[in-house]
């Protein structure tokens, strides 16, 4: 083992000797091998002892507590304290990673420059059949710890089995606090001192955690067996089918609660109209048949302006025109690609990014006013699936003029390479990725800027 390895993982360990054999098992299935594991007992029992010494793998050591303390609190500080890897995962001895865990959070710990990085997480809450492949009739999953902007929030409970630290930070951030000293759970607590603390902490959407909570299960620490950690290490090794299936599992569940919200959300906002389709439903009515009178839809125009929306032709840009890409500017000529508009521009969202337009004269320039988000990025710029010219933006925003030689509906689109966000960069708490910022347009006769 080297003498500093990539990753430490740490393992609270406490009277479970058939379950932490999985958990276990997983990280010796992982196809990153540059890690240690430190497994603490807290005051295990010798049964314990005897399930994590089989493992006979030198990257694996253990160390029990000599009295036990009733939580994970002390055993995680002692392997804290032990840890020699650059980054600290913790692993519940109830979990497990899937095969690319490992792998996948160490890229991107590298890659973003976080100090804390945390991931969804599936969890078994309930398994309907004792073996076999997921059942979304029988079993209940669901995505843990899933943020909708990548933004940390205090009120998401994130399980430490998802989390990653770089060793300086876990240390400095301090110890996990003993129960008796806080009304959180020790780990909520740690990560919100940490949050307090302006740690930068980033989101990882990937899922590659497996989690069955002990402490929602009654006897779980008293029944020796457990038929859903079985079941759920043959879905862990087999691969990622059975991830598919555990994700559309999740997927149909999930949808079904949030059509039940949203009807729900429905009936407290519009309380009336709601009662009227219930109602009209008893008659025969469609109820979003009886919403779109109310809202003085004709009939066949709900459908005519959905044709509208996707068929109709983009502006024209009259030579001489300026188009601003401000908030609520340039609507129509926005393709796929952008964020909303701002006040002055907007940001496009991803490498490529379309903006569709009508000319009514040929051999024409349309001068675009603004940069990438990164100082130095060339931008390559194409027009009708024709690519132009390529350019280096040393810094601060510039026109460049692109050439449209025929009239009548055009295509332009913007590239930027590898597109981030300034988060990455430390510049902000924005997740968003951000590529091109792009302020207006304007249709000229001359090729009055420059395209070097």
């Amino acid at each position: 083992m080297p003498a500093q390895p990539t990753v430490s993982i740490i393992i609270s360990a406490y009277n479970r000797p058939k379950v932490i054999t999985f958990a276990i098992r997983s990280v010796l299935e992982s196809d990153f091998d540059d890690w240690e594991m430190i497994v603490v007992g807290d005051g295990c029992n010798a049964e314990t002892q005897d399930a994590i010494n089989c493992f006979t793998d030198s990257r694996i050591r253990f160390h029990n507590l000599p009295e036990n303390t009733g939580h994970q609190s002390a055993p995680h500080n002692k392997g804290v304290e032990l840890a020699n890897g650059k980054y600290i995962f913790f692993l519940n001895q109830d979990d497990m990673y899937f095969p690319d865990h490992l792998s996948a959070r160490v890229d991107f710990m590298q890659t973003t420059g976080a100090d804390i990085s945390w991931s969804p997480v599936l969890l078994l809450q309930h398994s309907g059949i004792d073996d076999g492949p997921v059942d979304p009739e029988r079993d209940r999953l669901v995505l843990d710890g899933a943020v909708p902007n990548g933004k940390f929030d205090p009120k998401s409970f994130i399980i430490s089995s998802c989390w990653a630290v770089r060793r300086e930070v876990c240390r400095e951030v301090g110890p996990w606090l003993p129960i008796e000293q806080t009304r959180l759970s020790p780990s909520q607590e740690w990560l919100y001192r940490a949050f307090e603390q302006k740690r930068k902490m980033i989101y990882h959407p990937h899922v590659s955690v497996l989690c069955i909570h002990s402490g929602v299960r009654r006897y779980s620490y008293v029944n020796a067996e457990s038929f859903e950690h079985q079941r759920a290490w043959g879905w862990i090794s087999a691969g990622t089918s059975q991830r598919v299936r555990l994700l559309d599992c999740v997927s149909v569940q999930m949808a079904g609660e949030l059509f039940e919200a949203r009807k729900a959300v429905a009936w407290q906002q519009r309380p009336l109209l709601t009662a009227i389709q219930t109602i009209s439903r008893k008659i025969g009515l469609h109820p979003d048949s009886v919403q779109r009178y109310f809202e003085g839809l004709s009939k066949g125009s709900w459908v005519l302006n959905h044709t509208k929306f996707t068929s109709e032709s983009p502006p024209v840009v009259a030579l001489h025109q300026t188009v601003s890409f401000g908030k609520d500017g340039a609507e129509k000529h926005i393709g796929r690609g952008w964020h909303v508009g701002e006040p002055n521009g907007r940001w496009s969202a991803q490498e490529t990014a379309e903006i569709f337009f009508v000319t009514t004269g040929e051999d024409q320039f349309l001068e675009l006013s603004g940069h990438p988000f990164r100082t130095g990025d060339t931008v390559e710029f194409s027009v009708n699936n024709k690519n132009v010219f390529a350019k280096s933006f040393p810094g601060g925003e510039e026109v460049v003029s692109i050439p449209i030689v025929s009239s009548g509906v055009n295509l332009l689109t913007i590239t930027v390479q590898n597109p981030t966000s300034p988060n990455k960069h430390r510049q902000s708490e924005d997740n968003r990725t951000l590529a091109f910022w792009l302020t207006s347009m304007r249709m000229t006769d001359s090729n009055s800027a420059s395209s070097d």
